[in-house]
């Protein structure tokens, strides 16, 4: 008896799967169709230019504050006294 419901958990697993992962190459072909219709519009291609250059000082921002003098420092003194 256990075997059959251990059966009927993978079938029931890979009968859900199977229709998630149909549907999600279709968003993907329908998202990647709406771009390259969307692409030739100026508007549209700066409005993305400066979303990702926007996103992308964040990062670099982020990336710097966490490289502080003073996280540096802290790091040095705990080091120290470590060894």
């Amino acid at each position: 008896m256990a075997r059959h419901g251990l059966l009927e958990r993978i079938v029931v697993e890979r009968v859900g799967q199977t229709p998630v992962g149909t549907v999600s190459i279709g968003v993907e072909r329908m998202a990647e169709e709406i771009a390259r219709e969307a692409l030739p519009d100026e508007t549209f291609r700066r409005t993305i230019r400066e979303l990702v250059r926007h996103r992308s000082q964040q990062l670099l921002d982020r990336l710097l504050e966490n490289d502080t003098p003073a996280r540096k420092r802290a790091v040095r003194v705990k080091r120290r006294r470590t060894h």
